[in-house]
Parts: structure tokens; C-alpha cells; sequence
């Protein structure tokens, strides 16, 4: 027999980056993660404990008996957690060899290795949230300004999905309206003209197109606008990547050429990040490795949102700055 959505396998991960810090969290969804944990931990019987609370103990190896790390542990049982499947979290000392060392362990008594994003999509399967949240829980993940992060968490809650089911709703009305005097003429119901269906269709129309427009701007935020800082050599280029960025990310001389590489930084203006390419001078060259730099400045000229072209007010134009 198939199994049911709530019958998936359990799966673990760590769920903070890899690095040395104060605390590393390693989860586990499924419904074998509260007796794995318990396995492994030494401080109370996971399995008696109430949902939704925290415990102090520590994480002992089963086989060796030797203690691992001093951790607190989540149990969070289905279906109020955000994968509606049992959840455990092991808050432990942040540091690879102990995080790892923990993960391990999971794994080698029952848990899986989740897929990237697995988390999410049990979340998304299991009717936790739809597609348009699990599509925000990413870009919160990866906003790189706070109006990005702003807009993720409106549609995590359910801004988008709340404007669709608005629309769909409308159009199903007048479906319905339709059929019913179609289907029971002779009955005193609502007639609906064709220019009533015509009207509802449009506003429906006009309503998506809206949606498709800042469908544009989201990508913005989430991506940030390509911008190519491009010129002729030794034009200054680099000072202005680096006065941006608030920091020497790029190599400032007054010998031009210097740049022989492109060079991408982010920065934030107005809430709207700019992924900011520093790129080789601009100019007819024999040498070799200049010349690579150059094609590299062409092309990311090309894919360029937004180009900053930078001139020298203190000289003429010269025939490299008109190219």
C-alpha cells in the first residue's frame, strides 16, 4: 500500500551555517525523529514528554558511551510544526566537528540526509503552506536588503495567495450564475448579461497584469539589479566599487590596467540591491591577460541591468570613452 503523506521517511540536516559560532541547530522531521533523538540523548525520555517543550541533557554516543556535547532539545509533535510531522531540534555548541559529530550520529541510527529544500517541500506536500509561501520561505532566506526581506514576509503570510484565491472566487460566481440559468430557466435567479460576464472577465484580466508587473520588481529585490561599472582605464572605476561598498574590495593604483578581472559586490540603495560588477578597463590592448579582461568587461556589459559608465571630467572625451 502507497503511503500517506505523513509517512514519509525521517530526515535530518543542520539547519544553521557550517562555522564556528555559539550554537549549531540540527533537525530532524519524520515520525521516527522523537525515538532517534531519544537514542541518543541522555536527560529525559524524549518519548513521554509533552509536544512543544525543551529539555536539557546531552548527546552520548549509544555505542561508545562517551558524550558528544552538553545540548537542549525541541520536541515538537505533528501536526503543529512546520512540517506537520513530528520535529526534533538539537540546539548544540556551534563548531563543525560537534555538529557534524551529532549528525552523524542521527544518521547512523535510522534518520535519512535531507535533500536541499526538503524541509520546505514536506511543508508544501503536507498542505503546511502553498507554493507561493514556499517560494518566500527561500527568499527570506536570501534577501539581501530589508525591503526584499519585507515583501518575502507579506507573501509568507499570505499576501499573494490571498489576492488569487480572491480572483478565483470571482470567476467561479459567475460560472456558477451561468450554469444555474442555463440549467434552471425557469427559476427566478440572477440573469447574467454578457456584458456582466464580459466586465467580471476584465477586471480579472486587469488584476493579473498588475500581478505579472510586480512580478518584475520581486525579482529585483530578490536578485538585484546586474550593474556593470564599465570606462577606459584608470578612470576610477574602482574607487567608486569600493567607496559603494564602504571598503578596499577592489585594487586602486594609478597605473591603468590594474583591474584585469571583473569583480561583483553587493550594496543596498533605497532598499534595492544592486549587485555592483567592477570590470577591466575598456581599451585595444596586445596584452594577453588585459585582453581576456577586456572580453570579460564586454560580456558582463551585455548582461548588464543597469550600466554606470564612468568618465574622466577632468580630460576630454577620448575615442575609448565614445566606444
Amino acid at each position: 500500500m502507497a503511503k500517506t503523506l505523513t509517512e514519509f521517511d525521517t530526515i535530518a540536516a543542520i539547519s544553521t551555517p557550517i562555522g564556528e559560532g555559539g550554537i549549531s541547530i540540527v533537525r530532524m522531521s519524520g515520525e521516527d525523529a522523537v525515538k532517534i533523538a531519544n537514542k541518543v540523548f541522555k536527560g529525559a525520555n524524549l518519548t513521554k514528554v509533552p509536544t512543544h517543550t525543551i529539555h536539557y541533557g546531552h548527546i552520548v554516543d549509544p555505542d561508545t558511551g562517551k558524550t558528544i556535547d552538553e545540548v537542549m532539545v525541541t520536541v515538537m509533535r505533528a501536526p503543529k510544526t512546520f512540517t506537520r510531522e513530528d520535529i526534533v531540534e538539537i540546539n548544540c555548541h556551534g563548531g563543525i566537528v560537534v555538529t557534524n559529530h551529532i549528525l552523524q550520529l542521527l544518521l547512523g541510527h535510522g534518520a535519512r540526509m535531507a535533500d536541499p529544500g526538503e524541509f520546505t517541500k514536506r511543508a508544501f506536500v503536507n498542505g503546511r503552506i502553498d507554493l507561493t509561501q514556499a517560494e518566500s520561505v527561500m527568499d527570506i532566506v536570501r534577501a539581501k536588503t530589508d525591503k526584499a526581506r519585507q515583501v518575502a514576509v507579506q507573501q509568507l503570510s499570505g499576501g499573494l495567495l490571498k489576492k488569487i484565491r480572491a480572483m478565483r472566487k470571482k470567476i467561479l460566481n459567475t460560472l456558477a450564475n451561468v450554469e444555474v440559468n442555463i440549467d434552471y430557466p425557469e427559476y427566478d435567479a440572477d440573469t447574467v448579461t454578457a456584458k456582466q460576464m464580459a466586465d467580471t472577465s476584465q477586471s480579472v484580466i486587469n488584476k493579473i497584469n498588475q500581478l505579472l508587473k510586480t512580478a518584475q520588481e520581486g525579482t529585483v529585490l530578490r536578485n538585484g539589479l546586474a550593474t556593470a561599472i564599465v570606462g577606459r582605464p584608470n578612470v576610477g572605476k574602482s574607487s567608486l566599487l569600493n567607496y559603494l561598498t564602504k571598503s578596499d574590495k577592489a585594487i586602486v593604483t594609478d597605473v591603468p590596467g590594474t583591474t584585469r578581472d571583473t569583480l561583483e559586490e553587493y550594496v543596498s540603495i533605497k532598499g534595492v540591491p544592486l549587485k555592483l560588477v567592477d570590470t577591466a578597463g575598456i581599451r585595444h590592448t596586445s596584452n594577453k591577460v588585459e585582453k581576456i579582461g577586456v572580453e570579460r568587461s564586454e560580456a558582463a556589459l551585455k548582461k548588464a541591468d543597469l550600466v554606470l559608465l564612468i568618465l574622466d571630467s577632468s580630460e576630454e572625451l577620448t575615442d575609448e570613452d565614445m566606444a
